[in-house]
């Protein structure tokens, strides 16, 4: 039943990063890489921080627990996100997640409060909602998933469906909007020119 244990959290450095040039996770921002940033967010309120992924990481999270994606041979094979999240839930199917992506500079603990604070047994998932031109923006991700959303997961993949934005629509997931003081802890990195407005310098170079 939600509530009745801490979540766990799946820090997902699976993605290519091809629009940025450079691992999201490894980028530095504030005297640390945006790796090190979602872990410090999220490690005061979950059991335990899983690596979802193959991606580099600082030295610092070396130590961490670490699952590759999971593999799947033809079309079926889940991509980006989803095969970090399907793998958290094949390891640990009782488990309620938040999985956090490593482009979000802003993230900060509170945000992962506020979350779990919206936890109800009718929810299977909680999207944080951005203010939108007319609803909230649904954000997938640094998002809760309880165990019930593991099948909603794999009906997306059957589907041949790979981004878990989609099931922002089902009833069983709640898009909840986020308090205005956090929501800069969903505003992300893409792209070469959101690293440079992030650092106010050459993109990839941490301001002093």
């Amino acid at each position: 039943m939600p509530g009745e244990a801490r979540p766990l959290g799946g820090l997902l450095i699976g993605g290519a990063s091809r629009r940025l040039g450079q691992p999201k996770q490894l980028v530095t921002h504030g005297g640390s890489t945006l790796a090190e940033r979602a872990h410090r967010a999220l490690a005061p309120w979950v059991d335990e921080v899983v690596l979802l992924g193959a991606g580099e990481v600082a030295g610092a999270l070396a130590d961490l627990p670490r699952w590759p994606d999971r593999t799947v041979a033809g079309d079926q094979a889940p991509r980006g996100p989803l095969a970090g999240m399907l793998t958290a839930f094949g390891k640990r199917p009782e488990g309620c997640w938040i999985f956090v992506p490593c482009d979000l500079p802003h993230i900060q603990p509170p945000a992962v409060e506020w979350l779990i604070s919206e936890r109800r047994p009718e929810r299977w998932a909680i999207f944080p909602g951005l203010p939108g031109e007319n609803d909230a923006h649904p954000q997938p991700l640094l998002a809760l998933y309880e165990p019930p959303a593991r099948r909603l997961l794999e009906t997306l993949l059957a589907a041949g469906h790979h981004g878990p934005s989609r099931l922002a629509s089902r009833r069983e997931v709640a898009v909840v909007p986020v308090p205005e003081e956090l929501i800069p802890c969903w505003r992300d990195i893409d792209t070469r020119e959101d690293l440079a407005a992030l650092s106010g310098s050459h993109p990839g170079i941490d301001p002093a």
